[in-house]
């Protein structure tokens, strides 16, 4: 059986995550309408009623501090709402919260009983984790 890598967790649950809590902000605290969320997330209105009804993206569940964060990069994504580049940064910022890839070193683990001790995530050597 092949090892799920650490990416395909990203891919899977914790961007699904944060586009989920970013439609949900932009709906119910900006009071846009699913056709303009969804075009602004680069998605199909189905996508965005799928993550209003809790069908998609459901497996995650972000602490107040992490939706604190998304509802700030939600402001700065409708500043400049033309900007695909605005939405990709933001996107990247949020899942590069120590506290986001935690969540996706859990998940992880959860999947791979073998990993119990990997800390590639987190091994200063590889990669820098961007906080706040």
């Amino acid at each position: 059986m092949q090892e799920t890598m650490p990416q395909e967790i990203e891919v899977r649950y914790i961007l699904p995550a944060i586009r989920r809590e970013l439609a949900r902000i932009f709906i119910k605290e900006h009071k846009l309408s699913q056709k303009e969320a969804a075009k602004i997330l680069g998605l199909t209105e189905a996508a965005i009623s799928q993550y209003q009804h809790s069908k998609r993206a459901k497996e995650v569940v972000f602490s107040d501090a992490i939706v604190a964060e998304i509802r700030k990069s939600a402001d700065k994504i409708l500043a400049g709402k033309d900007s695909k580049q605005k939405l990709m940064a933001e996107m990247y910022r949020i899942s590069n919260l120590t506290t986001v890839r935690q969540i996706l070193c859990d998940i992880h683990r959860a999947q791979s009983k073998d990993l119990e001790h990997c800390n590639v995530c987190f091994d200063e050597g590889l990669i820098t984790i961007k906080t706040g």
